[in-house]
């Protein structure tokens, strides 16, 4: 059975001009060959009434007189053909011409004329045969023509025929597989538009010219992706709220765990007292990555709020906040920064590069003789493109985890450090928000990780 609406189309158009066109072509050959032979008819009756113009009755004797110019242009009136005339008197006395035509006996009317197929010497003939007053008598004017012009112009006409008609056949197939492909063309928009759309897009589908047919599926669609749209706003104001309301007693947790650490307490409960410190951190961020999570797959539902915003800008910012911490962990955190204008939100830029910056301090090497080193870049990438990058020389990712870093709560086997698997999830969405490229790439000399999300320049 065939999938394709289009295809089932086309084979049942197919099929049935497999059907008509042959029909068409033998009903048009067999009227043209029978108009081709009434005209020869026509022309070999003429030849047989002019003959009987020239039988008369004298004294009661039937005569025939036809000059030897006139029997010349009779015979040779076609070059392909022979031409035999008879004339027979009342008696079926041969009176002039060919006597083999005679030998078939044939019954007249006063004014009756025949047309038949005969044979003169085995070879087929068409004959005319008229009855000639001859006196109060009938005699008869027999001519007959030998076939060859007419099997030729039936060849002719079968082939002039078989030409029309596959032509016909040709340009009536373009002419459906046109219009087929035209009254497609509503659905293979539809389906278009379904396939260029991210997951996050649910907006109704754009309508244009679409055939009444076609509206209930359209219709169809929408309310399924209004119903899909609902549900992710309901999930997403959830996981918001959620994070939002435990933000607040997780930062208490936080601050509360580290006073505790700076009090006096008992040296038996300090390692259970900075587990839970580094618990309550790791939550607290977890709830942070959560917030900005749903506030950037809102942002992609509203694309043209954008502003211009210099990447350059947004890493000096991050500068202040991670600078203070990379030193607490005894590592280089430096800057190459140039001008690098996109458009997009600055609060989302400044989570994406505050995830990748807080990733690698959380991967970077913990070798005391190779101290972390991570390095931020922005600038020009060429091709009308704009990059933001961040380097470090930690362990990096193995090219076949690549890909699975990127969904959400993935950590790869052996990983280090007390991510939660959501730092790369949210700059994949952030960057796809934004239109970005992000790609994930080996570090200096083969170590460590770079990531570059490659933005268009505004």
């Amino acid at each position: 059975m065939l999938r394709s609406l289009k295809a089932t189309l086309m084979l049942w158009v197919a099929l049935l001009m497999l059907l008509i066109v042959p029909t068409r072509a033998v009903f048009d050959l067999r009227g043209q060959v029978a108009r081709n032979d009434a005209a020869y008819d026509v022309s070999l009756s003429d030849w047989a009434l002019a003959l009987g113009n020239l039988v008369h009755v004298e004294a009661g004797e039937v005569r025939f007189e036809l000059n030897a110019q006139t029997e010349e242009s009779l015979r040779t009136t076609s070059t392909d053909d022979s031409i035999y005339y008879v004339v027979l008197g009342p008696d079926g006395r041969v009176l002039a011409g060919d006597a083999p035509l005679a030998e078939r006996p044939i019954t007249l009317k006063r004014g009756e004329r025949l047309m038949g197929d005969t044979r003169i010497g085995g070879v087929p003939v068409r004959m005319a045969v008229h009855a000639v007053e001859c006196a109060a008598a009938l005699c008869q004017v027999r001519v007959a023509e030998t076939l060859g012009k007419r099997e030729r112009a039936r060849d002719e006409t079968l082939v002039l025929t078989g030409t029309v008609a596959l032509a016909a056949g040709a340009l009536f197939a373009a002419a459906i597989g046109l219009v087929v492909s035209r009254t497609m063309h509503p659905l293979t928009a539809v389906n278009e538009q379904l396939a260029q759309r991210s997951l996050d897009d649910l907006r109704p589908l754009r309508r244009g010219r679409m055939p009444s047919e076609v509206q209930p599926l359209i219709d169809a669609v929408d309310q399924l992706l209004r119903r899909v749209a609902t549900d992710a706003d309901r999930q997403r104001h959830f996981i918001a709220d959620a994070a939002h309301q435990l933000r607040t007693p997780l930062t208490a947790l936080r601050t509360e765990t580290e006073l505790a650490l700076l009090e006096p307490h008992p040296p038996a409960v300090h390692a259970t007292m900075e587990r839970l410190h580094r618990s309550a951190q790791r939550v607290a961020r977890l709830a942070d990555q959560l917030l900005t999570l749903a506030r950037a797959e809102a942002s992609s539902r509203e694309p043209g709020a954008f502003e211009p915003v210099n990447l350059k800008t947004v890493a000096h910012d991050a500068a202040r906040d991670w600078v203070p911490r990379a030193l607490e962990r005894g590592a280089d955190l430096g800057f190459q920064l140039e001008p690098a204008q996109v458009l997009g939100r600055r609060h989302l830029l400044g989570e994406l590069l505050a995830n990748l910056i807080h990733n690698a301090l959380e991967y970077a090497t913990s070798d005391p003789d190779l101290p972390a080193r991570i390095t931020v870049r922005t600038g020009n990438g060429g091709l009308g493109e704009v990059v933001l990058e961040v380097e470090d020389n930690g362990p990096g990712i193995a090219p076949g985890e690549r890909d699975r870093v990127l969904e959400r709560f993935y950590r790869p086997p052996g990983a280090i450090g007390s991510g939660s698997g959501l730092g790369l999830a949210i700059v994949r969405d952030i960057a796809q928000t934004h239109g970005a490229r992000l790609s994930l790439l080996e570090g200096e000399d083969g170590r460590g990780l770079r990531v570059r999300v490659s933005f268009p320049a505004a």
